[in-house]
């Protein structure tokens, strides 16, 4: 790619921010104007073949491969939220076969905490216990399972 090619591309990507909001990945926060979806790189595209060198031209090859590439980052997005969503989904049914039986584990602090399951809740993505006396367990801090008191 021609430095033109490359100037294009980054003036299509700051000028066409994507509407997905902050996502987080490996715990780090992207904010939205930094994260590109499937409709970001086709307008990369279109402007690189309007800025391209006319005494050089962008190969075919050149374009069927950057299609594939954007083909593949679409399909491996879906796969990763398929995945998030069947991960939690999982966890879900396991905590549910935990109610009425007896759960040790710690708070976020690290406070221990113990009860009976009496229900499950999923709020931001994470799965608690609903423990007899009104405390919460997250799943992950889930140390000790017995069965019922």
């Amino acid at each position: 790619m021609s430095a033109i090619s490359n100037a294009a591309m980054m003036a299509a990507a700051t000028s066409t921010p994507s509407s997905s909001g902050s996502s987080s990945t490996s715990g780090t926060t992207v904010p939205s104007n930094l994260q590109l979806n499937p409709s970001d790189f086709i307008n990369m595209l279109v402007t690189q073949l309007e800025n391209q060198d006319p005494l050089n031209p962008t190969s075919s090859q050149d374009l069927l491969t950057q299609v594939n590439d954007i083909g593949q980052l679409e399909s491996t997005d879906k796969l990763q939220s398929t995945m998030t969503t069947l991960n939690q989904q999982a966890s879900i049914g396991a905590a549910s076969g935990l109610i009425g039986k007896s759960v040790t584990g710690e708070d976020s602090s690290g406070n221990p905490l113990s009860g009976t399951v009496t229900s499950v809740q999923v709020a931001g993505g994470t799965v608690s216990l609903q423990l007899s006396g009104g405390s919460t367990l997250s799943l992950t801090n889930l140390q000790t399972i017995t069965s019922g008191s």
